[in-house]
């Protein structure tokens, strides 16, 4: 990577910019998306800091480099701006879980390799000033990258689902039977769930982050796409999109516990309004627990932090994945279909 020469106030200008798009979390450096400039840099001594990039950052990298612009100015920018920062501040990019994402999508691994190819071309062609005057907008387009893309030769199967992304399908699909229960108040929906997720899964506070914003309508929140549909295979595949934008902070928090011990420290990165405010509800001061007393009244709080209680530590009884936890999740998807079927009749 080359050099990437920079005054004072364009240093500063990246900084800033960023901060104000909220685009990159971590709980303790960037809970907000406001980064702490400081400790960031502290930290940047003794730890590696790897950005991990959702789908929608990477599809606009890879347009960008394949026409050299994009149609949306500001969506530009703003790839060019997080470029910028990742660059001047030596932290490597990960694009792992969004070709994943791509690859279970269309149920095929070769093109995943291909854009992997891509996304590691546009780090050697492009000089490292461009993605500063594109941000700025001194440039309006940059050079189409011209660069090979034969499929990276890997055994990684990007197309295979893997166990996180299969229990939030579960999870969607048996929040979509929820929404469609007018039977049920808000507060009478999460403690179902709470105690559906209890019984069968493991416990992931964005998930209970995002049923508690879902059920309680908050602006900005939306029930998986299609969720109204009377296509079950149509609700399907919404269930998944929205289980996909769970699994990268799912996934994302395995290194996050542990990264203490590590010598890596990963930080996310997204444009999606959604996932923001998943991941904002969840880290910020209070965690989950303080979102609940937020959206629901004293006394719905205090019946679902009865069900939370009552299954903390040795008060639960752990649902056994088997030998087989991805036959297990398969069974679950399934019996959670044939609910929402069934209610569609």
């Amino acid at each position: 990577m080359n050099f990437l020469v920079m005054e004072d106030e364009e240093y500063s200008f990246i900084w800033e910019t960023l901060s104000e798009l909220q685009m990159v979390f971590h709980p303790k450096y960037s809970p907000k998306g406001n980064i702490d400039y400081t400790s960031l840099l502290t930290l940047k001594n003794t730890k590696k800091i790897t950005v991990m990039l959702d789908r929608n950052l990477l599809s606009s990298l890879l347009r960008l480099s394949r026409d050299g612009c994009l149609k949306d100015e500001e969506e530009m920018r703003t790839v060019a701006l997080l470029m910028t920062w990742m660059i001047m501040n030596n932290f490597p990019a990960s694009a792992g879980l969004a070709l994943k994402e791509y690859a279970t999508k269309i149920n095929d691994s070769v093109e995943p390799k291909r854009e992997l190819r891509e996304f590691n071309n546009i780090f050697d062609y492009y000089p490292s000033m461009i993605w500063l005057r594109l941000a700025e907008g001194t440039l309006s387009s940059i050079p189409e990258c011209s660069l090979p893309v034969d499929p990276v030769i890997t055994k990684l199967e990007y197309n295979e689902d893997d166990e996180h992304l299969l229990m939030h399908i579960a999870e969607m699909l048996h929040v979509v039977w929820l929404c469609r229960r007018r039977d049920l108040s808000p507060v009478e929906k999460m403690l179902d769930f709470l105690h559906w997720n209890y019984k069968y899964l493991l416990i992931c506070e964005s998930t209970i982050a995002y049923v508690a914003m879902l059920f309680t309508n908050q602006l900005g929140v939306r029930a998986p796409k299609n969720s109204g549909s009377n296509d079950i295979q149509k609700i399907l595949e919404g269930c998944r999109n929205q289980a996909w934008d769970l699994n990268y902070l799912s996934n994302w928090s395995n290194f996050h516990y542990y990264e203490d011990s590590m010598e890596d420290i990963f930080m996310f990165a997204t444009n999606d309004t959604q996932l923001k405010m998943i991941f904002i509800n969840t880290y910020a001061a209070g965690g989950v627990g303080a979102l609940i007393e937020t959206v629901f009244s004293k006394k719905d709080s205090q019946r679902i932090f009865e069900v939370i209680n009552n299954n903390q530590g040795s008060k639960r009884l752990r649902p056994d994945f088997g030998t087989h936890p991805k036959k297990y999740f398969h069974q679950l998807i399934e019996r959670e279909k044939q609910q929402v079927t069934e209610k569609l009749k």
